[in-house]
């Protein structure tokens, strides 16, 4: 966990920091149902940015589990003509990854790994203040498998949501 955090941070610092074209969120009702993340978002033109994020969760469906993850998308937004980008209505392509461990009733673990390719669209707030407010839905494709003692493996489409606040520097 402590190296996936430090890669984040090397990823925002090589990306550089310059006035309104970063932003960094998270969505602070994930950790009440056993998830941490956050997301980096840098400006690259006039019309997009790009989506680097991290995730850790620790409960899921009430189960115990150790999961960590890494995702990347490209952001454009329809309304750049209009508004100043990373604010507006956007689609989003995306993947992600994640990987790790899910605890069984007797008590071991059993390996999980998921890879997911979808999109979301949504609107994303920035005030004055740099207050961010980023909401978003859409389809994820995953391919999900299990190591160890998994019956199996299962694949198809889930919801993908993106509920987020933050802060445009």
């Amino acid at each position: 966990m402590k190296k996936l955090i430090l890669s984040l941070v090397f990823v925002v610092l090589a990306f550089g920091l310059s006035a309104q074209s970063n932003v960094i969120k998270t969505n602070p009702l994930a950790l009440a149902f056993g998830s941490f993340n956050a997301t980096f978002e840098r400006v690259v033109n006039p019309s997009s940015s790009i989506l680097i994020s991290g995730q850790y969760m620790f409960k899921l469906l009430g189960e115990e589990v150790n999961l960590g993850g890494i995702g990347l998308g490209y952001r454009y937004y329809f309304t750049h003509a209009k508004k100043p980008v990373p604010g507006g209505f956007y689609i989003t392509p995306q993947g992600a990854f994640s990987f790790g461990n899910v605890k069984n009733e007797d008590g071991t673990n059993t390996g999980a790994n998921s890879f997911g390719i979808g999109a979301e669209i949504g609107y994303q707030w920035v005030w004055e203040s740099g207050f961010v407010l980023d909401l978003g839905i859409g389809p994820m494709y995953r391919f999900l498998s299990g190591t160890g003692d998994a019956e199996g493996n299962a694949s198809g489409i889930w919801p993908s949501a993106t509920l987020a606040i933050g802060y445009a520097f």
